[in-house]
């Protein structure tokens, strides 16, 4: 089954100039350097991670328990 790739900001939003798509994922790419770096302060305080993990203990689409903690390699480009 091939996989679909996924849309980029221009198949998103067609009708931006080049320095709007450029500012975009620029945007886009601090935002969620911030969501990553938000729930590694909160993995570091077991208190708050459970804190955590209750408050979103019903959304389903990301679960807050993992088998495979986020890798140096997955952040490298974040920063």
């Amino acid at each position: 089954m091939d996989k679909k790739p996924a849309p980029t900001i221009r198949d998103l939003y067609p009708n931006l100039s080049d320095h709007e798509l450029a500012e975009a994922e620029e945007n886009i790419e601090r935002y969620l350097a911030l969501v990553l770096r938000i729930y590694e302060r909160i993995q570091t305080d077991p208190e708050n991670y459970l804190r955590f993990c209750a408050l979103t203990e019903n959304f389903h689409a990301v679960s807050c328990k993992t088998s495979n903690p986020l890798s140096a390699t997955n952040t490298k480009n974040l920063s």
